[in-house]
């Protein structure tokens, strides 16, 4: 058979290109991969190569079976140990099971700190014309080994280039799209033509989740039907809940979740309300989404481990789906369908007028459904990392084996690598491998494999960088010529640590500085807050910004004091430590997340349910203007909502009343009717409330709001328009709404009780006012 190959120009720029074509002939990059665009990069392809798992898969689709997939780590999220581990397997196999010689492969440590990525590129020249390779009748391509000067730059500059994040299916690119597939097929109905002009768009997108959900409904009732629940009785208990895990749960979710949708044109149940409702109980998707590989390696293993048992997991393949997909392609529609949620409501958000009713209601829900998006996938990834923290657990000798040293206690894996150490007190240079956590440095000796022998720990807080002599060193050992100092806070330790490259010392320190960035934030500084880095046990919304803290460990800090969680850059916003004044309502605004009043949670006028003697108590101190709305207890969905508000020196209780109608209107009398509360709110705000009740004043108006946030301007703005209120740096402002004017624009007042509107990036909030009397409205 001729060898097929490309002969293109000798230069770094055409070689990495034919490689990355090469790999797209073989199936495994997908054509519109980043490294296949148009403005790609050569730090694309070396990236996606440097853990090595695309290359062992690479070897196991032209040999299958030449490596043990078991031997891989699928998922190192750029462990060097796991990364290097994969490298040594694929260079290993090179040899043995197609032939190529030492001289023409790479160092493992040449791929992984991508020191010379035109090495690796010659060894997969190599590879892509050797005989096996050219067997599958995929045309390879031709390495020179000669670099020019300008080959060399690239190349170089390949050394500074930071590892990937641990992006889920960055080792697996072809993952995501098979499940799409499959989703597409199970869940996705095609709407014949003829029925368009029927349709307006939005209706388009509100039957096409609708239908969705209905399909997705079917697959969970199919998958416990015909898998789940017949092989209950031939899996071990333990198997079977891991392989299903919470399928059960997901049927139940999905069946009422499916039959609220239907009801969706109830103005008490609109789509964005359903969705507001339910994003807590989708939060079971971060367990699911977090076994989801588990499971599916557990059924590979039971699969090849035992014919009968695959003979019968065959059979049920067959007769559930034609044996279309397999058991294992099923499970992973669960995953699909929950981040799809966003998309499908941000296309009826495109397709809604700006105008309609629900527009600012849809645009909430979006937001809602993508911090779900965002809880779930973040789960995922830290079960990824805690695997690899499990299997480094597993792999490390002569310690204590304590569940207090249970490596998970330490955080996330920021960087390991190896390097020589020299402690102050200690002749001797010593060879180390290091692993460096949020909360602490792991000092081991390495052994053969992937074992490590344990040596020491430090406790990362209590120690600094002291990087002042930054020459190379030349020694015995020129391999580390680069050093830098890790000094104890109190001077009575230094360690002296050695590394190869001045790149790979940028990485060390930069991995140090982080982790005590992650356990002392420069933000605690503008606090009273005592906070500390959390691991939490179950889902926690911002205090700030009421999103949730994701993962699955040290999520967020929260506060030992007042006990409030936040995300990291969250926490110069988080406000002063201690009781507020608001704190009693508070609870009550967080308990109303649902239905109807989801939307109002983050208003300032807003506190949730509150009876008239509270609200009376709570603003005749107040001055005149400030108002709230709250839930009157005990109240029918029927006029439930009041208006309370300090006037004149008195305060006035107005009830909001109803309609009966689907399309439901709010108002305080028949002058006027609003789709919601938020616009009765704000129309007041501009107009007089005398319209409604002759005894009030002309002027009236609900202008200040109960809550209202004490903020700090971070710079100076200068206003362009009449209603903007001027700021100059280092002022203090009362935030007193964030809505009513432009995206990003917050309405606030300052000492002179001048307001207007600013944008929101041009202050730092400090918490939330607290007020004592009528005249000094807050301190």
């Amino acid at each position: 058979m001729a060898t097929a190959l490309y002969n293109d120009k000798d230069t770094s720029d055409e070689l990495w290109k034919e490689c990355a074509k090469w790999l797209t002939r073989w199936g495994m990059l997908r054509s519109d991969h980043r490294a296949n665009w148009p403005d790609a990069c050569i730090a694309d392809l070396a990236n996606i190569l440097r853990d090595g798992v695309l290359l062992c898969k690479l070897l196991n689709k032209v040999d299958p079976g030449c490596i043990d997939m078991k031997d891989v780590n699928l998922k190192p999220t750029m462990a060097q140990f796991l990364s290097l581990h994969n490298i040594q397997l694929f260079l290993k196999a090179c040899v043995i099971s197609f032939g190529l010689k030492e001289h023409e492969l790479f160092d493992p440590l040449v791929l992984f700190e991508l020191t010379n990525f035109h090495k690796v590129l010659c060894t997969l020249s190599r590879f892509s014309l050797c005989t096996k390779a050219q067997q599958g009748g995929i045309m390879g391509f031709q390495a020179h080994k000669v670099k020019t000067q300008a080959d060399d730059l690239i190349y170089q500059s390949l050394k500074s280039v930071e590892p990937p994040s641990n992006d889920r299916g960055m080792s697996d690119p072809i993952y995501d799209t098979a499940s799409e597939e499959i989703y597409q097929d199970l869940c996705v109905v095609r709407i014949p033509f003829e029925l368009q002009p029927t349709f307006e768009k939005r209706d388009f997108v509100i039957k096409e989740l609708l239908d969705t959900e209905k399909n997705y409904v079917e697959v969970l009732a199919k998958l416990k039907r015909n898998f789940m629940q017949p092989l209950s009785n031939q899996m071990k208990q333990q198997d079977h809940e891991r392989v299903f895990y919470k399928i059960n749960e997901l049927h139940e979710i999905h069946s009422e979740f499916h039959r609220e949708l239907k009801r969706f044109r109830d103005p008490m149940n609109k789509l964005s309300l359903i969705f507001m409702r339910w994003r807590e109980r989708f939060l079971v998707y971060g367990g699911y989404c977090a076994n989801l590989t588990r499971a599916t390696n557990l059924l590979q293993e039971l699969c090849d481990n035992d014919e009968n048992f695959n003979a019968t997991v065959v059979a049920y393949e067959k007769e559930d789906n034609n044996g279309r997909f397999k058991l294992r392609d099923v499970l992973s529609v669960p995953m699909q369908r929950i981040l799809k949620y966003h998309l499908l409501l941000q296309k009826l958000i495109e397709n809604t007028d700006h105008n309609h009713d629900e527009y600012n209601d849809l645009t909430r829900a979006r937001e809602a459904m993508l911090d779900v998006a965002g809880f779930i996938n973040e789960a995922a990834r830290d079960s990824e990392h805690l695997e690899v923290i499990h299997n480094l657990q597993e792999n490390i000798g002569e310690w204590d084996r304590s569940p207090y040293h249970r490596l998970t206690n330490y955080g996330r894996l920021i960087k390991d690598g190896e390097l020589k150490i020299k402690a102050h007190d200690d002749q001797k240079i010593r060879n180390r491998y290091v692993f460096i956590f949020d909360k602490c440095i792991l000092i081991c000796k390495q052994l053969k494999g992937q074992q490590f022998a344990f040596r020491n720990i430090i406790n990362i807080s209590e120690y600094h960088v002291d990087e002042t002599h930054n020459r190379a060193i030349l020694g015995r050992d020129a391999r580390f010529g680069y050093s830098f100092h890790l000094v104890k806070n109190d001077n009575v330790m230094v360690y002296t640590v050695f590394v190869r490259s001045i790149e790979l010392k940028q990485q060390m320190i930069k991995a140090i500085k982080d982790a005590l960035d992650n356990i002392h934030p420069q933000a605690i500084k503008r606090t009273n807050h005592s906070f500390e880095l959390t691991t939490f046990d179950e889902p926690v919304q911002c205090f700030h910004c009421s999103k949730y803290l994701k993962g699955l460990i040290y999520q967020g800090y929260r506060c030992s004091v007042c006990n409030i969680g936040v995300h990291k850059q969250c926490i110069a916003q988080s406000g002063r430590c201690g009781t507020h004044s608001h704190h009693h309502s508070t609870s009550s605004v967080e308990s109303v997340t649902n239905g109807v009043d989801a939307g109002l949670r983050d208003k300032l006028w807003f506190v949730g349910e509150m009876d008239r003697a509270r609200a009376q108590n709570e603003l005749e101190t107040r001055e005149n203007g400030t108002f709230l709305v709250r839930i009157r207890p005990q109240s029918e969905e029927k006029d439930k909502y009041a208006l309370t508000l300090k006037t004149n020196d008195t305060v006035k209780h107005m009830k909001i009343c109803n309609t009966d109608e689907q399309e439901r209107k709010y108002y305080l009398s028949l002058s006027k009717f609003f789709s919601n509360i938020e616009e009765l709110v704000l129309n007041y705000q501009i107009n007089s409330l005398r319209e409604n009740f002759e005894k009030l004043e002309e002027n009236t108006k609900l202008l200040w709001p109960y809550r209202q946030l004490l903020a700090t301007a971070i710079r100076s703005f200068d206003p362009t328009d009449h209603c903007h209120l001027p700021l100059k740096e280092g002022q203090t402002v009362y935030v007193i709404g964030k809505e009513g004017y432009r995206e990003g624009w917050w309405k606030g007042r300052n000492e002179h009780l001048q307001s207007g509107f600013f944008p929101s990036v041009f202050v730092r909030v400090e918490g939330e006012a607290r007020f004592n009397t009528s005249r000094h409205f807050a301190q």
